[in-house]
């Protein structure tokens, strides 16, 4: 494969990053990196840094919540981690086949990574109750609830159980509406991390489209989890990014 001028330079600059990132992660106590606001300043500073290293933008839309919050996405690419966590650092909750990725699997866990296992009912429930215990400690907890990543053409379907945290927290939902717009398109065709791709794949495909797009995050109004069911909490956080991310000015 023939690598674009500079690609290799930013790939080895990737590995160098992540290399530090584990660095820290070894040296810094348990849980500071999510939970303390000297430890999510670094963690701020590492993503940022991964996006720079990419080419890829960042815009912001709307305010950045200052306070905890379960903030939910659309999921378009393993990109959004980045992109949010440069701006508003905390739990992520994440499918547990990423715990096995090299290197990266690592780092997240011991940047408060919560795995779950799909369809383990008993997994869902545990992850719940540490989710709501995290929401009631301050902190924040991020949630793509379409349960993969998709083309970003559309909203899949929001998987509602673990919306139950933020009501156990009595904490505010944040929806998020997660944009890759470029070369005229919805979406930029090098942004979804989608069926047979790999994570090398993709980074190649990211490093060739070096500065030709952006991620956009969209940050709407913030809902109390006063909802009837956790499923109504998901349908009003699903109507709400899907609004948002209609192509049609009018449906905004």
């Amino acid at each position: 494969m023939k690598i674009p001028g500079g690609a290799l330079v930013r790939l080895l600059a990737l590995v160098a990053h992540a290399l530090l990132g584990a660095l820290i992660a070894i040296t810094a106590p348990a849980q500071s990196l999510t939970d303390t606001r000297a430890g999510r300043g670094i963690v701020r500073w590492w993503h940022r840094t991964v996006l720079r290293l990419l080419g890829v933008r960042l815009r912001v839309v709307g305010p950045v919540p200052q306070h905890c919050a379960l903030i939910v996405a659309n999921h378009i690419s393993w990109l959004d981690i980045p992109a949010i966590g440069a701006l508003a650092p905390g739990h992520f909750v994440a499918k547990a086949e990423i715990a096995s990725w090299p290197l990266i699997g690592w780092l997240a866990a011991q940047a408060g990574t919560y795995y779950i296992k799909r369809g383990d009912r008993k997994a869902s429930a545990e992850v719940e109750t540490r989710m709501a215990e995290t929401l009631k400690a301050g902190h924040t907890v991020f949630l793509f609830p379409e349960g993969t990543s998709t083309d970003g053409t559309a909203i899949a379907h929001f998987h509602a159980r673990l919306f139950g945290a933020a009501a156990l927290a009595h904490c505010p939902i944040q929806p998020v509406d997660v944009c890759y717009p470029g070369a005229g398109r919805l979406v930029h065709p090098a942004a979804p991390f989608v069926g047979e791709d790999t994570l090398v794949g993709h980074l190649w495909r990211v490093l060739r489209a070096r500065g030709t797009f952006a991620v956009e995050l969209r940050f709407l109004a913030a809902q109390a989890p006063d909802a009837a069911s956790v499923r109504d909490l998901a349908e009003r956080a699903h109507a709400a990014i899907s609004a948002s991310h209609s192509p049609d000015p009018d449906a905004r």
